[in-house]
């Protein structure tokens, strides 16, 4: 912990030090040092990586005037970037599944299985090279020439673990422009670090232990417990990638650069489709930019089945883009058949909650919404369909509400707190969904009052902090 915070304090000495040339360099090199502290051989991966897809990108700008040529190099990066992608987080999945067929079937000589480790965020940047390399495609963006500017695009340190998965053309004009020292910037990205962190180690991690305990032996579990979890489970991930994000934007805030939020009270949506235009936002609008309009446009004369297979198809990579378990494709396929159910009843649901006063119907909807996804995110968390369908199976089994169904949580007082945390944070985003920014009331407020709520962050994360040193969606 304290390498990092020095490592990121010298970076921010030394950006603010020297000129607008160098800026882009000093970024780079932090970004590579910080990948490197992880592992020497992930950061020589990335960094090859990253100068693959600087030259295709050059070169496909380059035989824009050549059709044919260019046609060749760009389907010739995707399939590069997508293949090394699959290679990566599918090719040990793929022969355990050849290898169950053939042991079901009698046939005992295996495929031999070689442990590949997958290069931490090898899912965020290779989204942001093939998003990059559509856009210069498509004529919507030119190549970036500056070789430190656009590895510092794939690889910045504050978003490489876990995103957001940035846009070029809204990433790169911000490296091009860089700002200059702002004491509003540095408080404003303080102020977001610091809730992000308060939110990632006073919340997420507190109801990590009960999660984990169930889903690591799913078998042992029925009633209660499984209620609980199916209930924190989604608060759990909410607030340990959104505290995440919180982190990165307040790091990238420092240095006056602004990434694409990832959540906006995604618990506040009234159905499937707006949840996902509020949740793990980055991802969700890179697929429908990339994926779902292109597709629609494409198969237009198909009507409604283009929107349809479109809707499945977009929700399936979001899916298998999660990993290689059957979990991750029953996951997407859940919101694509909500969607799709939303899609043909809209009419009909509308007219149902017109005959109910407003706030009731949204409150119905908005707790609607949140089963289904707590529902949904058995099938994110089981490590196989056979624990998820367990866990389904079994959660109205044996209840028994007494003292003893909750000794599974073995961190009681520190459990009740994240919760109680949580309804503290639900209750900020409820006002803010009101129009009322109490984020901004806080920074108009005296200087002393903003440093009692930083110092209250920090003093809170020290007293909570469980020793947990990963963010779960690391492992995508």
């Amino acid at each position: 912990m304290y390498y990092w915070c020095l490592l990121f304090i010298v970076c921010v000495l030394l950006y603010y030090s020297v000129g607008d040339k160098y800026k882009g360099c000093i970024l780079f090199a932090s970004s590579i040092i910080f990948i490197a502290a992880f592992s020497l051989g992930v950061a020589v991966f990335s960094l090859l990586f990253t100068i693959l897809n600087y030259f295709f990108g050059i070169l496909i700008e380059k035989f824009s005037d050549s059709q044919t040529l260019k046609n060749k190099l760009f389907w010739l990066s995707m399939f590069i970037d997508v293949g090394i992608l699959a290679f990566f987080k599918y090719l040990n999945s793929l022969f355990e599944s050849i290898n169950s067929i053939f042991f079901s079937s009698g046939i005992y000589s295996t495929i031999s299985l070689h442990s590949i480790m997958v290069p931490i965020g090898i899912s965020y940047y290779t989204f942001q090279a093939l998003g990059y390399l559509i856009r210069i495609d498509r004529g919507s963006e030119k190549a970036e020439h500056n070789f430190f500017n656009f590895a510092t695009f794939l690889l910045f340190f504050p978003k490489f673990l876990s995103g957001p998965v940035e846009r070029s053309n809204h990433f790169l004009p911000q490296l091009k422009n860089p700002g200059k020292f702002d004491k509003n910037n540095i408080e404003l990205g303080v102020g977001l670090f610091l809730w992000g962190l308060f939110k990632k180690i006073v919340i997420a991690d507190n109801l990590y232990f009960a999660v984990s305990k169930v889903y690591g032996d799913a078998n042992h579990f029925t009633g209660v417990p499984l209620l609980i979890v199916l209930i924190v489970q989604t608060i759990y991930i909410y607030c340990d990638f959104s505290g995440y994000t919180d982190m990165a934007l307040g790091m990238a805030k420092i240095f006056g650069i602004n990434l694409i939020d990832n959540f906006n009270r995604p618990f506040l949506a009234r159905n499937i489709s707006e949840f996902w235009r509020r949740w793990h936002i980055s991802l969700s609008s890179w697929c429908n930019d990339f994926i779902y309009n292109p597709f629609i446009i494409k198969f237009r004369r198909w009507g409604n089945n283009a929107v349809i297979i479109g809707i499945f198809l977009t929700f399936f990579i979001v899916g298998i883009w999660h990993g290689a378990n059957w979990t991750f494709v029953i996951l997407g396929l859940l919101q694509g058949v909500a969607i799709v159910y939303e899609f043909y009843t809209k009419r009909y649901r509308l007219k149902y909650a017109s005959r109910l006063p407003k706030s009731v119907a949204n409150t119905l909807s908005r707790i609607i919404v949140f089963l289904f996804m707590a529902f949904s995110m058995i099938f994110f968390f089981a490590n196989s369909v056979a624990d998820a369908l367990h866990f389904i199976a079994l959660l109205f089994s044996n209840l028994h509400f007494n003292r003893s169904e909750i000794d599974f949580i073995k961190n009681k007082p520190e459990f009740l707190t994240a919760l109680f945390c949580f309804v503290i944070l639900f209750i900020f985003e409820i006002f803010n969904e009101k129009g009322k920014n109490l984020l901004s009331i806080y920074l108009k407020q005296p200087v002393w009052v903003r440093s009692l709520g930083y110092l209250t962050c920090l003093v809170l994360s020290w007293l909570f902090y469980s020793g947990i040193h990963s963010f779960y969606y690391m492992r995508f």
